[in-house]
């Protein structure tokens, strides 16, 4: 405080600055406990405090009230002077009142709220002393009515002494514990705002590199296919970084340190409608390049957690720019999305790319490999004949909330060409609407991302039309309904129920 008044009123405040903190004192009790003093000090003013006229007798009752005041500055050495003192004044007037034991008891009150416990004591054995010494002089303090006056005054000035020590010790506690929570709030909030601002930094880099490079490439393309192809890889990179982008303004707003730390595995996604934000930016990137390329999706959980959600992004991605790349110039494409294999609470969920392709694919891609390969799950590639070619990614999942582990149904339709996701979705019975999934080994590195691994969407309410059977079907992001078998009604109306438990 001293040197905030020095520094704007100059040095000429610093002296009345520096009066004010003595007088305040260093702890919080101590002007309270100055303030008594002083009023029990200013009783001298009330008339009939003076017994006699005495000249030496006013000075003694001026000083003992004087030292009084004094108390609560210098404990320790008032307790020595009062002693003697009031030996002193007990000799001189032993039929007039004493007033010096008042200052002895407070001083004493005073050094146990310190907690000064070896000047307590003192201040109790001086005290004794001056009660034995009265007693032999047979002064007005003498004998047990002294004994009992001066003792509760004792008491009861060092109870409230300690309870001001322990009023002392939770204002001090309380204080370094916020203290300790505002030093580990900025800690924190220094962390975030820098993981914020790499990952910022990193998206859009890597972003306006990668178009950068597309674009450069686009302008020496005489083809137009090729052109074709490349246009949709830009749209699909523009589509990642303004979701991205989304999602860190969305974490640092709603403060969800996860998002920056990249420790998801505890979030929880809308996982339906990330799915169909996913699949439309997809379409739309691939119409953007003239690449047919269509999406379909099964009826799938509604919620799930940030490490599965990763993982899905991500094979999504790279099935999606394996098509643009590899497959053939103006053949229709088809990425699809389903679960099957349901077990208990245990299930896969299937990525699966079909295309036609100039060339015949007689291994899975290795990033693919290896992702499916970290998490459980396999990467599967056939041909359905010389010019088609079908990817298959199936990621094992564990239903996480104990309502969305569902009993294994033998209901489950055959499913052939392109109605093979819808096909199977009423297999999954209330398995498919459950709570939350989430991947069974999330050991998986995400440190080592690719350009197509990263979150991708449009972040709008889309639809989208799917055919099974010859039916159109258009489904939002919060419902899941569609032409399905008549004998699973009954199945998907529990399936309603129990999405309306998990919203």
């Amino acid at each position: 405080m001293t040197s905030e008044i020095d520094g704007s009123t100059g040095s000429s405040a610093s002296v009345p600055a520096r009066v004010w903190n003595c007088l305040r004192g260093p702890r919080f009790i101590d002007l309270p406990i100055r303030l008594l003093a002083l009023i029990m000090g200013l009783t001298i003013l009330v008339p009939g405090s003076f017994e006699i006229t005495e000249p030496r007798y006013s000075a003694l009752l001026i000083l003992a009230y004087g030292l009084i005041v004094l108390a609560s500055f210098l404990p320790l050495s008032i307790v020595v002077a009062t002693t003697g003192l009031g030996i002193v004044f007990s000799m001189l007037y032993p039929d007039l009142e004493n007033m010096f034991p008042e200052a002895l008891i407070l001083a004493t009150a005073v050094l146990i709220s310190r907690r000064r416990w070896i000047g307590f004591a003192l201040g109790t054995i001086g005290l004794a002393v001056y009660l034995g010494a009265s007693t032999r002089l047979g002064s007005y303090d003498a004998g047990f009515e002294g004994l009992t006056d001066l003792g509760y005054g004792w008491l009861t000035y060092s109870i409230l002494g300690l309870c001001a020590s322990f009023v002392e010790a939770r204002i001090r506690s309380e204080i370094d514990r916020r203290e300790r929570a505002a030093v580990d709030h900025q800690k924190s909030l220094d962390a975030m705002r820098a993981r914020f601002t790499s990952d910022m930094h990193d998206t859009i880099s890597h972003s306006l590199t990668t178009e950068s490079a597309i674009i450069r490439t686009l302008a020496k393309q005489g083809d137009a296919e090729t052109a074709d192809r490349l246009l949709a890889e830009l749209a699909l990179v523009n589509a990642e970084a303004t979701k991205r982008l989304r999602q860190l303004v969305t974490s640092l707003s709603k403060w969800e340190t996860e998002s920056c730390t990249g420790n998801s595995a505890a979030s929880r996604i809308r996982f339906r409608a990330e799915a169909e934000q996913l699949t439309t930016a997809i379409e739309d990137g691939c119409s953007a390049g003239s690449v047919p390329l269509n999406t379909e999706l099964s009826v799938l959980p509604t919620y799930a957690t940030g490490t599965l959600s990763h993982h899905f992004r991500a094979v999504m991605l790279e099935l999606a720019t394996n098509v643009i790349r590899h497959s053939a110039p103006g053949t229709p494409a088809t990425l699809a999305v389903e679960m099957r294999g349901e077990s208990g609470d245990r299930a896969e969920l299937i990525c699966r790319s079909t295309n036609e392709s100039p060339t015949e694919l007689t291994e899975a891609p290795r990033s693919l490999s290896r992702r499916a390969t970290a998490v459980g799950g396999v990467c599967r590639v056939s041909a359905e004949d010389r010019k088609t070619t079908v990817v298959e990614v199936a990621l094992p999942i564990r239903f996480i909330s104990s309502s969305a582990t569902a009993p294994s149904t033998g209901t489950s339709a055959p499913s052939t060409g392109t109605a093979d996701s819808l096909g199977s979705a009423p297999s999954m019975g209330t398995a498919a609407a459950g709570d939350m999934i989430d991947v069974v080994d999330d050991d998986f590195d995400t440190s080592t991302e690719t350009a197509s691994s990263s979150t991708v969407g449009t972040g709008r309410t889309i639809s989208r039309d799917e055919t099974t059977d010859g039916a159109d079907t258009a489904k939002s992001p919060d419902s899941c309904t569609g032409s399905e078998p008549q004998g699973t009604e009954a199945e998907h109306r529990r399936s309603g129920d129990r999405n309306k438990v998990d919203v």
